[in-house]
């Protein structure tokens, strides 16, 4: 059950009335499971859209710490060729607001540091990270020599007034606790410091391609359009240098909409007023209606299996799976077991079910139902290639199929 103390207000204006969007529901593993669902809500005054009834930002803390999944462990830490890529033009966007090859860079949210490492081989030898990841962290020091610090964002660990370029890619729209994270990305930046920042484009995400409602995913609790983004930054003590809105692809036939901007800190003490986001909320209507649509095919081909009353193997344990389980007939499939590569879902259960190795199954013979989108090829490749198993395999996504791509290209 959601905790209704956990009740959020506006991260923008403070204000504690909004409007519902959309509820979003999750079932949860056995162990380190984060929420149950929330919901997608627009302040009524300011127009911000947020996650509400969500758990406290020490709860995120240790989720991220615990369960993270962005050092890879099933690619051995390798980064695929679209996070290359998708690193690659955000370095593009970032480097030319640089002030110089000697500025002391830190990105919060750093992962395993494939970013860094461009400025690095850029010429900006003086980067470092926060990543709330131990493993992150050890992986950025083995395959970068990149120094990262394993720390939420919320414990000071960075000297007050001593840092140029701040970066938060992919990390605000994770954070309950804005407020207090830019305060402490304010205070680490010097008289004349940037902030450079990237989320989701909310008010966009209608043009994107994805799982229907996967932006509404187990993490992302902000919503954010242009205006909101300008909106809390420039309420908490920055000025905008500039914004841009782009497409990113972030995996194999997987798209999302991309808010991109810079910020100085500002010391006038003089904030520019905030106008009210009015996209926000209707894109995010949009992207409802689209879900639906989308979604109806995906729970009528789980009603089938259902149906027919087969014994399933559900490959994937992430928002996709947990997301079905709640909202679908998923649930009442004849399901064995749960398979997934990362090693920090292994041992935990599912509705009551092992999350077990991939190599457990080799000698099972039951259909795979791959419950992912962006890493349904992947996995279908694995299965074949490097498993070589011969069991069934069922696709919730076509994607008009030909070769299907291998580790190296997804």
């Amino acid at each position: 059950m959601r905790n209704l103390v956990n009740k959020r207000i506006c991260s923008i204006c403070s204000c504690s009335d909004s409007k519902l969007i959309y509820n979003q529901h999750f079932s949860k593993m056995s162990i380190g499971g984060l929420l149950d669902g929330y919901d997608v809500v627009v302040c009524d005054n300011c127009g911000f859209c947020y996650a509400d009834n969500i758990p406290q930002q020490s709860d995120f803390d240790i989720y991220y710490r615990d369960m993270s999944k962005y050092e890879h462990p099933d690619r051995d830490n390798q980064t695929s060729s679209f996070d290359i890529a998708r690193f690659r033009s955000t370095l593009s966007a970032l480097i030319k607001f640089i002030p110089r090859s000697e500025s002391r860079i830190l990105e919060i949210g750093c992962s395993t540091g494939e970013l860094l490492s461009l400025l690095k081989d850029n010429g900006f030898e003086n980067v470092a990270g926060i990543d709330p990841s131990p493993a992150c962290a050890e992986t950025a020091r083995r395959l970068y020599g990149i120094r990262v610090i394993s720390s939420s964002l919320f414990v000071p660990v960075v000297d007050e007034s001593s840092i140029d370029v701040v970066v938060m890619v992919g990390v605000l729209e994770h954070v309950r606790e804005l407020k207090t994270a830019l305060k402490l990305s304010r205070d680490m930046l010097k008289e004349d410091g940037l902030v450079y920042i990237e989320v989701p484009d909310a008010s966009h995400y209608v043009k994107g391609e994805d799982a229907p409602f996967q932006e509404f995913s187990l993490e992302h609790i902000n919503f954010f359009g242009p205006v909101s983004l300008r909106n809390l930054l420039i309420s908490n003590g920055f000025a905008q240098v500039h914004l841009e809105r782009s497409m990113v692809e972030a995996n194999y036939r997987t798209s999302t909409p991309a808010i991109r901007a810079i910020f100085r800190k500002d010391n006038t003490g003089m904030p520019s007023a905030i106008k009210p986001d009015l996209q926000t909320k209707v894109g995010l209507r949009l992207y409802v209606d689209k879900s639906n649509q989308e979604d109806k095919q995906i729970r009528d081909a789980i009603a089938n299996i259902v149906t027919v009353g087969r014994s399933i193997i559900v490959w994937g344990t992430g928002a996709h799976t947990l997301r079905l389980l709640a909202t679908s007939k998923l649930g009442e499939a004849k399901i064995i077991a749960f398979v997934d590569s990362n090693p920090k879902y292994q041992g935990k259960k599912l509705n009551g079910l092992p999350i077990v190795a991939p190599q457990a199954i080799k000698d099972w013979s039951d259909p795979i139902l791959i419950s992912s989108r962006v890493y349904q090829e992947e996995i279908a490749g694995q299965i074949m290639n490097e498993l070589h198993l011969e069991n069934e395999i069922i696709r919730l996504y076509d994607f008009g199929r030909g070769s299907i791509p291998n580790k190296e290209n997804c």
